[in-house]
């Protein structure tokens, strides 16, 4: 059974355009439309109708029936014939799918890269920590997260690192789900980078892998245990 949002323009109160703010009208619509089904403003089974989501975000339908596009790309959203397009459920074969590979992936690009982290990388590193420990917001917590990754990880042009970034950008939308209705897990993301910091900074290759993979872990147990809440 699906639900109507009757006053969906509540949902974007506090999202005004800004200067940092994505280029696109169909940018746009997808960060708002994102921001409100992360943050639980738009739960699993309302409904997204096109015309009123344009009109709450003051846009044509053009741009929303993109984002609408890219969040059913990102799984968030589900649209099918004739019943429109809602917000999606917890889809835990996919997000089980995802980490496997993830595991997999990122053990390799740890092992060829780690000899390459500079100490400005480390520097960096640390800074992101900081910047997630200061913010209280989840999607900026994810972005800066994913950051903190690329760095530490040594994202380049190699195949396995473009994988590595496409299950990265899968998954994230549901990191942030996962902190939203299990908050206690922030300060254990930030006990995990800071001995990530560490065992980078001793060349510790095997303890990066394994606190990475326990990263990866305590996630999607989470996940597993909220199923049908998220």
């Amino acid at each position: 059974m699906t639900r109507n949002t009757e006053h969906a323009g509540t949902w974007l109160t506090g999202s005004p355009r800004s200067a940092g703010a994505p280029r696109t009208q169909a940018d746009y619509a997808h960060t708002a439309i994102r921001k409100a089904i992360i943050t639980g403003r738009l739960k699993s089974g309302d409904r997204l109708v096109q015309a009123d989501l344009a009109r709450d975000l003051d846009l044509s339908i053009t741009p929303v029936r993109e984002a609408l596009q890219r969040l059913n790309e990102e799984g968030l959203v589900a649209s099918l014939p004739y019943r429109g397009t809602t917000v999606a459920s917890l889809d835990l074969s996919a997000i089980e799918e995802i980490y496997s590979m993830r595991k997999l992936i990122e053990p390799l690009l740890i092992r060829r890269t780690i000899d390459s982290v500079t100490q400005e990388d480390i520097s960096l590193g640390l800074s992101l920590i900081e910047q997630m420990e200061g913010t209280d917001d989840l999607l900026d917590f994810t972005a800066i997260n994913e950051r903190f990754h690329e760095v530490t990880m040594k994202y380049d042009s190699s195949w396995t690192s473009r994988m590595v970034q496409m299950l990265a950008g899968a998954s994230s939308p549901y990191v942030s789900i996962s902190l939203r209705l299990r908050p206690e897990q922030v300060e254990e993301s930030h006990a995990a980078h800071r001995a990530i910091i560490d065992a980078l900074i001793a060349k510790d290759t095997e303890r990066v892998v394994e606190l990475e993979v326990e990263h990866l872990d305590s996630t999607l147990r989470i996940l597993r245990e909220l199923g049908s809440q998220v």
